[in-house]
């Protein structure tokens, strides 16, 4: 994963992005490409969180931006783009879930990782990512789904609702019990008292 960058990208609906959907929609192969650099890094970064393993990341980053393609002119540029998106990637992060339960192998690569690195505020920092990870990884999908969504891509709550098809309340509902079962999960782990 060295030398991978995972920062989100900005996933914003300002006018020139809005043109490009436009022309997404319309089938256009150039405003593909150009959405699909726009938000690489941005699925990357939310199916590394949600799936806790680069290469299925990349995996399930790679079938989202296929399914966009296949599926262009079923997007209506009155809608927000992010959305459609995250429910995409989602989707696509959910079945390599159900396909892979890799989960024992990428927490034994972490902590092999974590063991490797003699920098005392890298290997810290590495500690700290694995241990989340591996949280994460026990939660149930939805719930893992949702605190990823509100706490590493910054959505909100109404977007939530979008991307998931759910109600905001639900939204709400489902992030309470989230961060219980989080909490729960890092207390076990000896991070939270």
């Amino acid at each position: 994963m060295e030398g991978k960058d995972l920062r989100a990208d900005s996933v914003g609906e300002d006018p020139t992005d809005q043109a490009l959907y436009r022309r997404l929609a319309e089938g256009d192969r150039e405003a593909f490409a150009a959405i699909m650099k726009m938000h690489r890094s941005a699925a990357l970064n939310f199916a590394f969180r949600y799936l806790g393993d680069f290469d299925e990341a990349e995996d399930a980053a790679q079938e989202c931006f296929v399914k966009i393609y296949q599926n262009c002119r079923r997007f209506d540029p009155a809608r927000p783009f992010k959305t459609w998106f995250y429910s995409i990637l989602i989707n696509c992060c959910r079945d390599r879930l159900g396909h892979n339960r890799r989960f024992a192998g990428f927490i034994q690569r972490f902590k092999e990782t974590a063991a490797a690195s003699t920098d005392p505020v890298e290997s810290t920092e590495n500690q700290s990512r694995q241990l989340l990870l591996q949280a994460l990884a026990k939660m149930e999908p939805s719930r893992r789904e949702i605190i990823v969504l509100r706490f590493n891509d910054d959505m909100s709550y109404k977007d939530i609702a979008r991307t998931l098809d759910i109600s905001e309340g639900t939204v709400m509902s489902r992030l309470f019990r989230a961060k219980k079962e989080l909490e729960k999960i890092l207390k076990g782990l000896g991070v939270a008292k």
